[in-house]
């Protein structure tokens, strides 16, 4: 007989006699296969989805090529020999994905461009003005079709080359025309050399034009550089559009020796890149740079795709880290109840096992014959499970991603390779799992099987030798070797690239065996300890199944441990993939400010207006982002100040609690407008000392005996600063201040106390009419002196008394509107000093009366003024700091020339936009500065650059993105916080469309544990029918019966569900821990807030409870059925 026929033979026996334990062994490869093999095809879809979502939610212009070659000749053959180069470097690099090819030129350098009103040129030997614009003739295929003329034709005729110059046609950007007065027929003249004026450019501008379509993917640059004049440096460069033949064979042909810069765009079909095409596509684009650099130096491959795609690799290796952790930690749960079934049915086979041995068998030939049929299971499972895996993720998963590239058509799912690896490795770990299991019963002979049976082991043989202690010794070893690690991804400090961290990825699975372990340490001594007071305690029906579980724990502790497990893996699963799309979409909530946000240079003063009569806008907030330096707490730190209107932002910006510890109403109420006491200087907005409509003339009285006597006459300049009725500010000059200065006729003499006579003397200035047209009341808001000169001067004190005014209504001599008698408004400016300026009323400086105003500082002149304001609001101004400051802390912050003093009022560790870890932050109130700007820094804060809006609860978003672009122009960006969000929740590679794999895998995990519960339940029965025979001879009736066994089962799954979701907190929070990072290696802001799906949670623990329920319900049925005498006559 063949050894072929043998096996045969022993299969057959083994699947008649054993067929109930294959089953259910075979659940168990199957789904550890499937499992394996659908973590590998899940990953794929969402290697697809994630690459269709990058760069649908990236811009075309973006994506494509803009492939540069600069300062090259103009001249027709060099171009040729270019052009000819790049578009086969192009083609051999990109081709498979290009779909069309635009050429783009012009002349650099200083092109002088001049405007004729007649039809005669100007005079041949005149050069341009140095100011001139400069013309920027230029080529751009494609540009008549997709413009519109607005006047006149385009270039037709051909150019003209004569002795001085050259004749071509050309046409202007309809706001360029207008800027410079220019009209179809017109003509400009060209001076390609400054140096020689005579040669000339004759332009006739045939026509104006406009894009089609300013949003058009092909105006890859803003169209506004081939249609309106614009600023480089300190000159204006003005597009002339010519055609491609006048480039070449009139400008190239005529001046050869002019340089040029010439760009390829390449419009790229990235619909068509899978994932599997990623790396060639960036060595593509490295390659195209390499090969037209070689050729040309100092070539641009300019394209947003290598940073996508860069982004993308990265973004996929960090999602892959949970999808791959989870499967595992799934498997690992798998392969556990392998282990639980084959122990639990092995010992009714521990007698064939050791009649083999008894007959001579070796330890390996029993193994083999026991685990004979598992393994064709296995072999068939390899082959079977990717395919099952391939029906699941294309008809169960891959629905469930939606990218927001999703227009292409459904995600592909097919076979691939490494489904195959994965469901190998899957089927080998599975029989490895049954082999060791096998061997450890083949161990036994039929004396040490009938001795097992009689007193089962209380300890586990690892337990014996502590061996089951090296797992917690791994997992503390491995928890100190990854402190301090920051995620799941490192970052290469000298080459920037990100990758997997993989020590974290061992801790969740060491994790979970930890806990195997230490329940089956700590559960018996728990349960001892129960019995023992159980017995002296509770009724017989109580201490019976406590006695029965001290006296053979290993089983129920199984049981407790793969209830703990599957817990543990349903609230980690529950929270990973809800806390990652919830992180996600708070990240796109942060990012965007308010509900609409608009931003651009081109916001004018009108934007306000718009926004307000907007039916679409429900509240607006303008935002003045302003980069400052810190001289105070982190003093020359570059600092972020950011201008809101706190009154209305709470409705405008999401804000969550955890930021600050507070909600964003609270937070900002110290920002709130406060009104200040007017009395003698006025507050809010009208502060200041009133002066009579009708004054013609404002002055002071001075004293500088506190400078130092080599201060230089012309050194200070004294100033006032006016507010209007208008709202307009004015500086009015008084004159120059030097101890040197003479008397003033009119003043008076006055000792101080030192005995030497100090010199009061009168400035005075006209109030030009210009000031105050309106002849209405103003007000003077502040008294500063400046530097004259670049000397510092040194430091000192001055002091100024009888701030007078004359006009028709004065009285002689002036009227007297500040004589700094009582105690006003006055506060020194902030200087940029260390040590601040002091200002105070005083007797001994007084001129007349009582008190003057001495201002003295301790430190020289250095840019800033020095002087004296009443301010609008009080000082220092209220702000909220970032987590650098502390509350109660006075900075002062120097943005541009607008030196501010603040007080921290309120702290917060995250403000939307805003991110303390790359630049420290301070939030104000936007109305106050912008007063004290105007009042006290001489400066004016300018117009915002952001306008955050929330829009109407019934408004449509579209119609209303469209109406706000209407308004305020093409040149605005506007960001729909919603859709970003939309965005955001779609990204397959945060989360987005992860709960089918968590639900599939939690479903395959539960019907396990119901299978164990059941088996579990009739093993239990069979080995213990003695003791429940014995027990109802004893007189327990069959409900106390059916109690205790409810007891055993409750207590059970009570300590498994319990302990498993007190770890599964845990490990989500440790495991999001590490997830807390973006894409390059940085944290996540706002940071991560652990989310759990409660009805997911309730799902599990609920399926769970009802395993244990169908468990006991079995256990129920069997006792029910026992028959006691037959039991005992066997003496079992």
């Amino acid at each position: 007989m063949g050894w072929t026929t043998v096996l045969y033979w022993l299969l057959r026996r083994r699947l008649r006699s054993s067929w109930p334990l294959l089953v259910i062994t075979s659940f168990g490869i199957v789904t550890a296969v499937t499992l394996m093999s659908v973590g590998a095809g899940y990953s794929r879809v969402l290697a697809e989805g994630g690459l269709r979502h990058t760069l649908a939610s990236t811009s075309p212009r973006v994506l494509n090529v803009h492939l540069i070659t600069q300062n090259r000749p103009i001249g027709a053959p060099d171009y040729a020999q270019l052009r000819s180069a790049v578009e086969g470097f192009s083609e051999s690099r990109l081709g498979y994905m290009t779909r069309t090819i635009e050429r783009y030129g012009f002349i650099q350098g200083s092109v002088r461009m001049l405007t004729t009103t007649s039809d005669e040129p100007p005079p041949s030997d005149e050069p341009p003005p140095s100011d001139a614009p400069i013309g920027r003739p230029f080529f751009l295929t494609g540009f008549q079709e997709h413009s519109t003329l607005v006047e006149g034709r385009w270039p037709l005729e051909s150019p003209v080359i004569d002795g001085d110059g050259l004749s071509i046609e050309a046409a202007l950007g309809k706001d360029a025309a207008r800027q410079f007065g220019v009209k179809p027929g017109s003509r400009v003249e060209l001076y390609p050399f400054t140096n020689d004026p005579s040669q000339r450019i004759s332009v006739t501008i045939t026509g104006t034009a406009e894009p089609n379509d300013s949003d058009e993917e092909y105006w890859m640059n803003s169209p506004s550089s081939y249609f309106a004049s614009f600023e480089s440096g300190d000159q204006v460069l003005v597009p002339v559009y010519v055609s491609e033949e006048s480039f070449f064979d009139g400008i190239g042909t005529k001046y050869p020796s002019l340089v040029g810069d010439f760009t390829w765009f390449l419009f790229l079909d990235t619909a068509m890149l899978t994932s599997t095409m990623v790396g060639s596509t960036e060595k593509a684009l490295k390659g195209l740079e390499t090969d037209v650099n070689r050729q040309f130096p100092r070539s641009l491959v300019l394209s947003g795709l290598k940073i996508a795609l860069k982004e993308y690799r990265r973004a996929l290796n960090l999602a892959r880290v949970p999808i791959f952790l989870f499967v595992s930690l799934v498997v690992l749960v798998i392969l556990y109840f392998l282990i639980m079934v084959v122990g639990m049915l092995g010992r009714f086979r521990t007698d064939e096992s050791g009649i083999l041995r008894s007959r001579g068998a070796s330890i390996l030939q029993v193994s083999g014959i026991l685990v004979l049929s598992e393994g064709v299971v296995a072999v068939a499972a390899m082959i079977a499970g990717p395919f099952l895996a391939l029906l699941i993720v294309r008809f169960l998963l891959a629905s469930t991603v939606h990218p927001v590239g999703g227009a292409g058509g459904p995600i592909p799912v097919v076979l691939t390779s490494d489904m195959f690896v994965m469901g190998v490795l899957g089927g080998m770990l599975s029989l490895a799992v049954l082999l060791a299991s096998s061997i450890n019963r083949a161990r036994m002979g039929i004396v040490e099987s009938l001795r097992s049976r009689a007193r089962p082991p209380t300890l586990p043989l690892l337990q014996r030798y502590y061996v089951d202690l090296l797992p917690l010794a791994a997992l503390a070893f491995l928890l100190w070797e990854i402190k301090g690690a920051e995620g799941f991804l490192t970052r290469d400090l000298a080459s920037g690239d990100v990758n997997v961290n993989f020590l974290p990825l061992f801790v969740p699975v060491l994790v979970l065996v930890v806990l195997a372990v230490l329940v089956l340490r700590l559960l018996p001594m728990l349960v001892r300890f129960m019995s023992w007071w159980a017995d002296r305690l509770a009724p017989a029906w109580v201490a019976f199944p406590l006695a029965r579980f001290a006296r053979d724990p290993l089983p129920h502790g199984s049981l407790v441990i793969i209830l703990a497990l599957a817990s543990a893996l349903g609230v980690f699963g529950a929270s990973f993939q809800t806390t990652l799309s919830v992180s996600q979409t708070h990240q796109a909530l942060y990012s965007a400010g308010g509900g609409v946000s608009l931003s651009g240079r081109s916001l004018s003063r009108l934007a306000s207006q718009r926004l307000s009569e907007n039916e679409s806008i429900r509240t607006f907030s303008p935002i003045v982002r302003e980069s400052a330096t810190l001289l105070d707490v982190l003093p020359g730190e570059p600092a972020i100040l950011l201008a809101v209107d706190p009154k209305v932002l709470p409705d405008i910006t999401w804000f969550r609690e955890d930021f600050a510890g507070k909600g964003l109403l609270e937070l900002l109420q110290p920002l709130r407008p406060v009104s200040i006491d007017p009395s003698g200087s006025g507050g809010g907005a009208s502060s200041g000392v009133v002066i009579p409509g009708d004054s013609t003339k404002l002055g002071v009285w001075v004293n500088a005996s506190g400078l130092e006597t080599g201060t230089l006459l012309t050194d200070l300049n004294l100033w006032a600063r006016v507010h209007t009725s208008e709202g307009r500010f004015h500086n009015i000059f008084l004159g120059e201040v030097s101890k040197s200065r003479s008397v003033i006729t009119g003043g008076t003499v006055k000792p101080d106390p030192a005995g030497d006579v100090s010199a009061w003397f009168y400035v005075e200035e006209d109030i030009k009419d210009t000031v105050n047209p309106s002849g209405e009341p103003f007000r003077l808001v502040s008294l500063y002196f400046s530097r004259k000169s670049f000397a510092r001067t040194p430091p000192g004190n001055i002091s100024l008394d009888d701030i007078t005014v004359k006009g028709p209504s004065s009285p002689p001599g002036g009227l007297v509107i500040e004589d700094f008698e009582t105690s006003g408004q006055w506060t020194p400016l902030v200087n940029e000093g260390r040590v601040a300026d002091i200002s105070q009323r005083m007797s001994t400086p007084a001129r007349t009366g009582k008190a003057g105003l001495n201002l003295q500082w301790e430190e020289t002149f250095k840019d800033f003024p020095r002087g004296v304001v009443i301010p609008s609001d009080p000082l220092p101004l209220p702000a909220i700091g970032g987590p650098n400051f502390s509350e109660g802390q006075i900075v002062r912050v120097r943005a541009g020339r607008i030196l501010v003093p603040v007080e921290v009022r309120g702290t917060t560790d995250y403000f939307p936009t805003l991110n303390a870890a790359d630049r420290p932050f301070l939030i104000i109130s936007l109305e106050p500065y912008k007063r004290y700007a105007r009042t006290s820094a001489l400066e004016r804060v300018g117009d915002p650059e952001e306008f955050w809006a929330s829009l109407q609860d019934n408004a449509d978003r579209d119609q209303a993105m469209a109406s706000l672009q209407e308004a305020v122009g093409g040149f605005v960006i506007i960001r729909d916080r919603d859709r970003a969000v939309d965005t955001a929740q779609r990204n397959p590679l945060a989360g987005g469309g992860w709960n089918g794999l968590t639900i599939l895998s939690m479903t395959a995990i539960t019907v396990a544990v119901l299978l164990t519960m059941v088996i579990h339940s009739l093993v239990s029965i069979h080995t213990g029918r003695m003791d429940l025979a014995v027990a109802r001879t004893l007189g327990f009736s069959r409900l106390q019966l059916l109690l205790s066994m409810a007891l055993e089962r409750g207590l059970t799954a009570i300590i498994g569900l319990v302990v498993g979701s007190v770890v599964g907190i845990w490990l989500s929070r440790w495991v999001l821990g590490f997830l807390d990072i973006d894409p390059r290696g940085r944290p996540v802001i706002p940071p991560m807030v652990l989310e759990v799906q409660e009805w997911l949670v309730a799902g599990v623990l609920g399926g769970l409870v009802i395993a244990s329920l169908l468990g006991l319900a079995v256990a129920m049925v069997f006792i029910k059925r026992l028959k006691v005498p037959d039991v005992l006559r066997a003496g079992e």
